[in-house]
């Protein structure tokens, strides 16, 4: 995603999605502590929701993002080390870090494998990245089995009015973390957390109709308000929904990754 779109989505960001619960936090900070890791650059750093409770827990915490707008966030909640960059190529010398954390970017990189290998060049000790357990393989879209066969046909026929194709337009696709887990294994994959979420169909709404997420927020604004007043029509029958939330927490050791070779983005390879 282009930091243009970060940077729109920058105001409703944190209202939008749900804070790291403590079980999660706790568990990142135990693997963070086994491992002698007290300076961490976060990558995707974004509007600092992983990085100001860990800040908070004692961490040195630098983070890094394409987005300015996102950043100003993170540094309303009290964190002053933020870089404007770009995380596949990182401003820092070799070995700059402890480690270097990864939360909620591997979806959104089309080269995931880029970005530990970068993380493995600026963190002496590994790279950790959380990563949330999901049904399937795809995200959730108008189009899946979930939301029945009506729907799925109604979505459609709204689709073709606004020219509009769901596929050509997602921005993010969580097979990446999945395809990266299985090509690249980390030397630990551990969960930290299982919790239950419940969802209303208010806060649904509430994400669909700020654009909250890119793919919602590059439809085309009439058919963004239809999809809306859909979703009210429901109100009546659809209520709150609860899933499991499950949270991994995904190591690599540096030397490892260093050792298979390590490159830059489209090959090229990345200095010391």
């Amino acid at each position: 995603m282009a930091a243009a779109e970060f940077d729109r989505v920058a105001g409703v960001y944190d209202e939008t999605r749900r804070a790291l619960d403590a079980e999660t936090l706790d568990g990142v900070m135990r693997a963070l502590a086994a491992h002698g890791c007290r300076s961490i650059l976060e990558i995707g750093v974004g509007t600092g929701r992983v990085a100001a409770p860990l800040k908070k827990r004692g961490v040195d915490v630098v983070g890094v993002d394409l987005s300015r707008r996102m950043m100003e966030r993170a540094r309303a909640k009290g964190l002053a080390n933020l870089v404007l960059g770009d995380g596949l190529m990182t401003p820092f010398r070799g070995g700059s870090f402890d480690a270097v954390i990864l939360a909620h970017v591997l979806h959104i990189i089309r080269t995931p494998k880029d970005l530990i290998m970068e993380g493995a060049r600026v963190g002496r000790t590994g790279v950790f990245a959380l990563v949330r357990k999901r049904e399937g393989t795809r995200g959730w879209s108008p189009w899946s089995d979930s939301v029945g066969a009506e729907r799925r046909e109604w979505f459609r026929r709204l689709a073709e009015k606004y020219h509009w194709s769901w596929e050509r337009n997602r921005t993010h696709d969580w097979n990446r973390e999945r395809e990266l887990l299985e090509g690249v294994p980390p030397d630990e994959l551990v969960q930290v957390s299982d919790t239950l979420v419940t969802e209303s169909l208010k806060d649904r709404i509430a994400r669909v109709q700020k654009g909250a997420y890119s793919d919602f927020g590059q439809m085309p604004e009439g058919m963004r308000e239809e999809l809306v007043r859909e979703m009210r029509s429901r109100a009546s029958t659809e209520g709150a929904r609860t899933r499991r939330q499950v949270y991994t927490l995904a190591f690599w050791r540096s030397d490892a990754l260093r050792g298979s070779g390590a490159r830059g983005p489209s090959g090229r390879a990345r200095p010391p």
